[in-house]
């Protein structure tokens, strides 16, 4: 037995969910990086600000999500040093790792600077 679609014409745009995906957690990592700026290892805002724009446009969105995973676990262990993260620190670092970890086996979706091979 198949369960039909509610909606099976959006499936047609299945390019759009990566690619809001990507522009969210872009501007998130960019967010991220302004506020790494005020604190301890003052480094990894550039890097969050690289991360950040080419994942917004959709630039080697692949490897720069791989980096962008390895900064999130970074700055978490960077914040527990500082002070204990609350629960919803956690779960936005938790959140933003699995998106990155979703653009790598999706691509970059609709309006990127990536060209499939």
């Amino acid at each position: 037995m198949h369960i039909l679609s509610i909606f099976p014409t959006l499936l047609s745009f299945g390019l759009v969910a990566p690619a809001l995906l990507r522009i969210m957690v872009g501007i998130c990592v960019l967010l991220a990086g302004w506020e790494r700026f005020k604190k301890p290892y003052k480094w990894a805002s550039v890097a969050y600000g690289v991360v950040g724009v080419l994942i917004t446009i959709g630039l080697y969105t692949q490897p720069t999500a791989l980096v962008g995973i390895v900064l999130v676990g970074f700055n978490m262990w960077a914040e527990k040093k500082i002070a204990p993260l609350s629960r919803e620190q956690k779960l936005l670092h938790i959140f933003t790792a699995v998106v990155l970890l979703s653009l790598i086996f999706t691509g970059p979706g609709f309006l990127a600077f990536d060209l499939p091979l």
